[in-house]
């Protein structure tokens, strides 16, 4: 049995559509497997060690909050790209994607530096954009996942580590490409907002076995299937 210790960042600034139910659900199913879970929580200001977790969570937030979030997270780039280059698992969700980029502009028109782990802008257009995506994770192309956003951003460069291939619906560009998410070694990252573990059995079950390893155990995802099916059904009659 193993402790799984999660760091959840800005849980307080970034944080919207419940998003912070992943980690809800994640904690239930990581115990159902018979290991225990602790989470962490570290705001704006506080200093951020990322050493000694085995996942780290951020979630979508308000266009305000992430640049004042992006002040205090990028002056640890460094540490942050030494984490994710060593394996450590990442789980990011909705604009929060933007901080890994080269840099992301504002409503006001200014611009802000990421930590440039990755080679795409984030761009502000002061339009909300809202959709929803069916695709397939590129992790096993036989399953089906469905994503909803709500934006106000996209992202401009090419997607060289897309998390899922989309059948139809938002990518992380201003117009649709095929593909969306960011998974890069075992950061996850995707647009797709709310609690979308517990929609998706597929990347509940993918991010668990990089978690857990050796301790991994399957679980029961009757409900969460049968609600995923009824989902893509409604897609289905158009």
């Amino acid at each position: 049995m193993r402790n799984i210790k999660i760091l959840h960042i800005y849980s307080k600034a970034l944080d919207l559509y419940g998003d912070y139910k992943n980690l809800t659900v994640l904690s239930q199913r990581i115990r159902e497997t018979g290991n225990q879970v602790e989470i962490i929580t570290a705001e704006l200001f506080e200093n951020l060690e990322f050493s000694g977790f085995d996942m780290v969570y951020i979630g979508h937030g308000k266009v305000k909050n992430l640049a004042a979030v992006a002040a205090h997270f990028v002056p640890y780039a460094d540490k942050v790209k030494e984490q994710i280059e060593n394996g450590q698992v990442w789980f990011v969700t909705g604009n929060a994607s933007e901080l890994f980029g080269q840099s992301f502009t504002t409503p006001d028109g200014g611009e802000i530096k990421g930590i440039g782990l990755f080679d795409y802008k984030g761009v502000e257009t002061n339009k909300v954009f809202v959709s929803d995506m069916i695709g397939r994770p590129v992790f096993d192309k036989e399953e089906t996942v469905y994503g909803f956003a709500n934006r106000t951003a996209y992202l401009e460069g090419e997607n060289k580590y897309p998390l899922f291939e989309v059948i139809d619906g938002f990518s992380n560009g201003k117009t649709p490409d095929g593909k969306e998410g960011t998974l890069y070694k075992n950061f996850f990252a995707t647009w797709s907002m709310g609690p979308v573990l517990s929609r998706n059995p597929a990347l509940m079950r993918e991010i668990l076995k990089r978690l857990l390893k050796e301790d991994y155990k399957e679980c029961d995802y009757t409900l969460e299937q049968q609600a995923l099916e009824l989902v893509l059904a409604e897609f289905k009659k158009g």
